[in-house]
């Protein structure tokens, strides 16, 4: 006897401070650590770190978008768990403060080396803040 594929994901986002995601979905994409990973129902079970970047998932025709910095993914053939370190919505990113984080940090880089330890931090602000903006203007 065949085991029937799932139609659905159940997306759970984690961070410290809440659970702000608990749904049922049709795609997710990911920000995994070598690039963006395409789940939907049935996926190969795997566990993977994120980076900085965006987390999609479509149910329907609809398309959401939330900013992830930095955790791990647990996927399964119907549900996605995310541990992320920050999560954040479209409605919660402050278009200016992302906008002078933007400017700071690349301010910064431009004195910095790439084997300065500070550099992978400010890379990373940079990112987040990129990402934030990106999902603002959406």
């Amino acid at each position: 006897m065949a085991d029937t594929l799932p139609t659905k994901i159940a997306l759970t986002v984690v961070t410290r401070e809440r659970k702000f995601i608990d749904i049922d979905v049709d795609e997710v994409v990911l920000p995994a650590s070598d690039g963006e990973i395409g789940v939907l129902p049935g996926h190969t079970p795997l566990l993977t770190t994120l980076r900085v970047g965006t987390l999609r998932y479509r149910s329907g025709s609809t398309v959401e978008q939330i900013v992830l910095s930095w955790g791990f993914a647990e996927v399964l053939p119907d549900r996605v768990i995310v541990l992320a370190e920050r999560g954040v919505l479209p409605e919660e990113v402050n278009l200016a403060t992302a906008e002078a984080e933007r400017i700071e940090a690349e301010k910064e880089l431009s004195y910095l080396s790439s084997n300065d330890p500070e550099f992978a931090k400010v890379e990373a602000r940079l990112e987040e803040s990129v990402a934030l903006i990106s999902i603002h203007h959406e």
